[in-house]
């Protein structure tokens, strides 16, 4: 495989923005490798508006499994890319902040962001 700089810029670019606090969705094209219920998992995390949170409970409900709050935190945690698609915002039914690849730290830091530059 070859790098395609035009593409590495536009990534970076839509990051560059989110860091800034001007984008708080990313418009990337993505090919994602996983199981249909990764996939489903996955495509529901994009829903969650920037600056809010769901729980892991209310995730499996979206996704039509209201008993596999496990089963989506497993996905979750499987996710490829982590800030594209925001499973940082998926916490603990009581609120806390759970389960996340970066560690808890990262996980407490982008959300604080989210919600201080939600509009």
């Amino acid at each position: 495989m070859t790098r395609d700089d035009h593409k590495v810029e536009f990534v970076a670019r839509q990051i560059r923005e989110y860091q800034q606090g001007k984008r708080v969705n990313f418009d990337l094209p993505m090919h994602l490798y996983g199981t249909p219920f990764q996939i489903k998992v996955w495509n529901e995390l994009c829903h969650i508006p920037f600056g809010e949170t769901i729980s892991y409970q209310t995730l499996a409900t979206r996704v039509g499994n209201p008993n596999a709050s496990r089963a989506v935190g497993a996905a979750n945690g499987n996710n490829p890319v982590s800030l594209i698609i925001p499973c940082h915002r998926v916490i603990g039914s009581d609120g806390s902040l759970t389960g996340y690849e970066g560690g808890i730290p990262i996980k407490e830091k982008l959300l604080a962001f989210e919600k201080q530059n939600a509009g």
